[in-house]
């Protein structure tokens, strides 16, 4: 490993002397999160649970209550409003939810966090270092669906790395002077967290999983209880209170409660897990972790080595140290939490990202030694980021319009449409279907039991699953497939 001067790198010094500042970096990555994210960004049905987030979102628009997200007309608090909020507000100016309105949340979100990465490593390393971090973020098979997506992971991304980026730049003003400017940097950070806990309830976890280790690094501890910091968690959890006491004034104490310990005890606590501590998960979720950011994530792991912090100023060092707290604790608690896919780990992906930027601006400048001496650094760098560019080509014109595997929910929900009277209210029991009866479009409610839907004077038309049908028949009008491939039921109950 060479190691050469620890000064700032150049703004205008890019891999084999190229000048960086004649592109200007605005419009370059402008148009790089134009391509990534808002492309294909109506291409296929919602997809899974996107369908979900549309279904609540458009409740939200019909009903008013951005308070509290129901399904069906029901309560749904497995996860806050947040998510729910940002696409009915992306799609109340068109008239309602769509595909790409549903979606343009996280593109938007996306975009902002490539923004800030770019801006701090700009700071610390120059316009390549600005340049090279933004590139290397989003190319990733974690941010491929991601980013044009209904999903909430995006959101909660962007909630984790703004309050991540902000806290560094706390500790960085406590270290250098400035004190009023570190109590404003650390509230944004909190503010940031809120967000968060408000867009999805794990946002904290992911922020003290990092703020701790580095706190305890650099030897800062003792601002955890300081009052900036104090007062900072004081003001971030007015509007998490705001919005609880909101939630109890209109549904009451018991569904929040019920809802948010099963949705974090399942997640935390094995003794509440729905099956056996998953003891492979342990092993996999790391690993796949890892995969699905390939190549970067080789790149992350070398800057490992010892020396590697030594190729840095102490500006440097401190950034270094916090995309390492951001990643490595992280990913052995979530690994260790039982019940998590490898996207939830979504929100410490930044940090991975960070470290393999710093490590390809060490070879692009020259300040380590690149290993392939055959080839140079700066054409391999711009390859991967070209064969990238074609795997997004690839994902929108050929995975998309794949994935539904031919069943396609708005044509199904067509057909039912077709045969239910327009005012007439859609009633289902067991039935989970979103992406269908998103497309449905009209109003749709679950019952209990079909034992509710007796004595209501008039036909009933519901969506049945065959078991629920053959307990108790009444004319099927249509026999369907949900979008697993399940069978289900049009059905119409005589009038009682």
């Amino acid at each position: 490993m060479a190691t050469v001067s620890c000064a700032p790198i150049p703004s205008h010094v890019g891999p084999q002397g190229c000048t960086v500042r004649r592109w200007p970096p605005v419009p370059l990555l402008a148009g790089l999160c134009a391509f990534l994210f808002f492309y294909g960004l109506g291409a296929g049905e919602l997809y899974k649970t996107e369908s979900l987030r549309a279904i609540v979102a458009a409740e939200f628009l019909r009903s008013g209550d951005w308070v509290v997200p129901r399904l069906y007309g029901e309560p749904l608090l497995t996860k806050p409003p947040g998510a729910y909020a940002a696409i009915a507000l992306a799609s109340w100016p068109f008239g309602g939810v769509t595909e790409w309105t549903a979606r343009l949340p996280s593109a938007a979100a996306a975009t902002l966090v490539v923004f800030l990465v770019h801006n701090c490593f700009r700071r610390h390393f120059g316009a390549l270092g600005g340049l090279v971090a933004a590139a290397v973020l989003p190319a990733s098979m974690m941010w491929l669906a991601a980013a044009p997506s209904a999903e909430i992971d995006m959101l909660q991304l962007a909630w984790v790395a703004g309050a991540v980026l902000c806290f560094v730049r706390a500790v960085e003003r406590r270290e250098t002077g400035g004190r009023r400017a570190e109590w404003l940097w650390l509230q944004a950070a909190l503010l940031c967290v809120a967000g968060g806990a408000l867009t999805k309830w794990t946002a904290p976890a992911f922020f003290y999983l990092m703020a701790i280790p580095f706190l305890l690094w650099r030897r800062r501890l003792s601002l955890l209880w300081s009052w900036p910091h104090l007062l900072s968690v004081l003001v971030a959890i007015l509007p998490c209170l705001a919005w609880t006491a909101a939630v109890v004034c209109r549904v009451g104490w018991g569904p929040l409660t019920d809802t948010v310990s099963r949705e974090a005890l399942q997640h935390l606590s094995p003794l509440h897990h729905a099956r056996p501590y998953p003891w492979g998960e342990v092993v996999t979720f790391p690993l796949l972790f890892l995969a699905a950011n390939l190549p970067w994530s080789g790149a992350a792991l070398l800057t490992l080595h010892p020396g590697f912090a030594r190729l840095w100023d102490e500006r440097g060092r401190r950034l270094l140290q916090a995309l390492h707290c951001w990643v490595w604790p992280n990913l052995l608690f979530w690994s260790v939490v039982p019940g998590h896919h490898f996207r939830h780990g979504l929100p410490l992906q930044p940090g991975l990202a960070g470290l393999a930027a710093m490590a390809w601006i060490a070879w692009l400048t020259g300040r380590w030694r690149w290993p392939l001496p055959g080839l140079k650094a700066g054409r391999v760098f711009v390859g991967l980021l070209a064969a990238w560019l074609v795997v997004k080509v690839a994902y929108v014109q050929v995975i998309v319009p794949d994935r539904e595997g031919g069943r396609s929910a708005r044509a199904t929900a067509a057909r039912i449409a077709a045969l239910v009277p327009e005012g007439d209210v859609l009633y289902l029991c067991d039935l989970k279907d979103e992406g269908i009866l998103f497309y449905y479009g009209r109003p749709a409610r679950r019952v209990g039991s079909l034992r509710d839907l007796a004595g209501m004077g008039k036909p009933v038309y519901c969506v049945l699953t065959v078991e629920e049908w053959r307990a108790r028949p009444g004319a099927a009008l249509l026999w369907l497939r949900d979008e697993q491939g399940d069978p289900m039921v049009l059905a119409r109950t005589a009038a009682e």
